[in-house]
């Protein structure tokens, strides 16, 4: 399911090379697109999380999935300007707020703790995967059909997520009334550190494909190499998950060291040249975008009592994060600043790395 929910997202991005041909969609039109969508992800996912422990994750994965496929039918057949399109990214915001915590919910009950961490791993390697599809869209499915066809292809996609997923049992009713849930100030911690990695993941994303294009790849490559970006994220979120099940602890040392790690990826970006940017891309999605799965576990280890809500304060970090970085790359991006907005994301993953390090102090870890 998460792979479908953030899909409009993504395909937004992917596909503006191909969008600007039907409309006027220039670099700061696609910022605010891509910044509204999770501008209602993240100021939802806190309730969303709220609502998922009171109702249960079957429910929630009905409404994230009727959420994402009709945005998804509205972009592919009423999307006639800029604007329409950024009005019906909402919907997919909703659903994409709700993704999260329902599947996190049903992972913390149904998954054995000595396995939480790949499972984790693996839910949020959705995210990545979708980009994956999302650039892999652009040469297999706009260039030869048009790109309102990937998004039809969302709606199908999502339809199977939600027949397949399991139903996640009945609602637990007593989560409403239950008292402030543990590890308050380490989960809030978290969520500031997801702020800071994800401005510079979703930014650098967002506008992967466009500075590409714009620096000699053609658009068939730049689409594979955001496949080959989200196939790295994907793989190393789910390394840091095993890692953490193996070692028995919380992950917050390991993906610590990978956002530092990670500057030099987005450094690299600066040279302008294709080839150093396919390796500057490749090593920010292998070491900058491995983290959510391991935060994702810390806060549900600091949070048992009510994970869907500890996942949504996490999650609303991460979207606060992806709208602020494709705004800001995107102003830059409008008068040419790419060297600025690439050294931003290099100093926001720095800075998200710090916190994780002090927060596992501050607890004494």
């Amino acid at each position: 399911m998460i792979v479908a929910t953030v899909m409009p997202g993504f395909l937004t991005a992917s596909l503006a090379p191909r969008i600007r041909g039907d409309f006027a969609f220039g670099d700061s039109a696609l910022g605010i697109a891509v910044a509204l969508f999770y501008v209602v992800s993240a100021v939802g996912s806190t309730p969303a999380g709220r609502l998922i422990d009171r109702v249960g994750a079957g429910r929630g994965t009905a409404m994230a999935a009727v959420a994402t496929g009709a945005c998804c039918l509205g972009v592919a057949a009423l999307a006639q300007s800029a604007a329409s399109l950024t009005a019906l990214l909402v919907l997919g915001g909703a659903g994409n707020a709700l993704g999260g915590p329902t599947v996190s919910k049903l992972l913390r009950r149904e998954i054995a703790v000595e396995r939480q961490g790949l499972a984790f791993g693996v839910q949020q390697s959705g995210a990545p995967l979708g980009a994956l599809l999302a650039g892999l869209a652009l040469p297999a499915v706009a260039i030869p059909l048009g790109w309102r066809w990937a998004f039809v292809g969302t709606v199908l996609l999502t339809l199977v997520a939600a027949t397949g997923a399991p139903r996640g049992g009945a609602p637990a009713a007593a989560t409403a009334g239950a008292p402030r849930p543990p590890g308050l100030g380490s989960v809030h911690a978290l969520g500031l550190a997801a702020v800071l990695a994800s401005a510079a993941g979703v930014g650098f994303v967002s506008f992967l494909v466009t500075y590409s294009v714009d620096s000699g790849m053609s658009e068939a490559t730049a689409g594979l190499l955001l496949g080959g970006v989200s196939l790295m994220a994907t793989l190393s979120r789910i390394g840091v998950g095993v890692l953490a099940d193996r070692a028995g602890q919380e992950p917050l040392r390991p993906v610590a060291a990978m956002l530092a790690a990670s500057v030099a990826g987005y450094l690299l970006l600066i040279a302008g040249e294709p080839a150093v940017i396919a390796a500057g891309a490749l090593l920010a999605g292998a070491l900058g975008w491995a983290w959510p799965g391991g935060l994702t576990l810390a806060v549900v280890q600091r949070s048992p009592g009510a994970p869907a809500w500890a996942v949504g304060v996490l999650m609303t970090g991460l979207f606060t994060g992806a709208v602020a970085g494709p705004l800001l790359v995107g102003l830059l991006a409008e008068h040419d600043l790419f060297t600025g907005a690439w050294a931003t994301c290099a100093a926001f993953v720095a800075l998200s790395a710090v916190t994780l390090v002090a927060t596992r102090r501050w607890e004494g870890r």
